[in-house]
């Protein structure tokens, strides 16, 4: 995990080293009231680190089982979502960086893999069962980027490394036992927990056309959950839930998630400028 994370920071460096210094002599071109709205939209993958998983509920105890499982393996599984936001060409106010606002959401899928000993599994009778997980996260990112290959035509910057921040919800949906249980009159219901995320981002974008841009950034996602559940000893069964109430089993958990995402996809750009934004009288 840490030599993958290395060298996604190595790589966005070395990209992103020459183009600062080809950049030093260039001045701002575009007038500070045209504004640069966007949308975006990414896929890839989430890497989220083993974390602790602490059960609330005891059920350990009687089974000679300690309430704490070190290290749940979360596992490593494809991510995607959009976003929404808008740039504003200040930077002959900020030393020659511009300002951005957006709102960023998208899925990933941190599922525990089976048979982990009395998270998803009973060593007893080895009748563990995958935990299906699914992440969201929805929220604003507050951004800072700085324009290279500027020109007096638009997009005034043909690329562009940024970086930023924000706070939004993430929210954990769960099946614990994953299909252990689901037939015909007995669906797998998702037990579901929402959060304050801590998000963190940087990337570089290039425009391949005046409106169109690729671009790949990494993103660090951090919340602690405390209403997580997972069928700890596999007790959830194959009977129909209208009339055994017990065929679903889960054990309430708290556990800190965060993950490292690595996401690249396409942006369509527009050049707005107010009426008469940047003309004299």
């Amino acid at each position: 995990m840490k030599t993958r994370i290395s060298a996604i920071v190595c790589l966005l460096c070395v990209m992103g080293s020459p183009l600062f210094a080809s950049a030093e002599a260039e001045l701002p071109t575009m007038p500070s009231g045209t504004y640069e709205p966007y949308m975006s939209f990414f896929a890839g993958v989430a890497m989220p680190f083993s974390r602790d998983a602490t059960f609330q509920d005891g059920s350990g105890a009687s089974r000679g089982a300690s309430d704490v499982i070190n290290d749940v393996d979360y596992q490593m599984k494809h991510s995607w979502g959009g976003s929404a936001g808008i740039w504003f060409p200040t930077r002959d106010k900020l030393a020659g960086f511009d300002l951005g606002v957006e709102l960023t959401g998208y899925v990933w899928y941190p599922d525990v893999a089976c048979c982990r000993d009395y998270f998803n599994n009973d060593p007893a009778t080895n009748q563990g069962t995958t935990t299906e997980i699914a992440g969201v996260y929805v929220g604003p990112n507050f951004l800072i980027r700085y324009p290279v290959g500027i020109s007096e035509a638009y997009p005034n910057g043909r690329w562009h490394p940024y970086i930023g921040g924000g706070v939004g919800a993430h929210q954990l949906a769960m099946k614990p036992g994953g299909a252990r249980g689901q037939s015909i009159f007995n669906a797998v219901t998702d037990q579901r927990d929402t959060t304050i995320g801590f998000q963190a981002v940087g990337g570089i974008k290039a425009h391949l056309f005046k409106y169109v841009a690729a671009f790949a950034e990494a993103k660090y996602l951090y919340a602690h959950h405390r209403g997580l559940s997972s069928d700890r000893f596999a007790q959830s069964a194959g009977g129909n839930i209208f009339f055994d109430p017990n065929t679903f089993v889960v054990n309430p958990y708290s556990s800190t998630v965060d993950t490292i995402l690595v996401h690249a996809g396409l942006s369509i750009h527009f050049n707005w400028e107010p009426p008469d934004s940047g003309k004299e009288e």
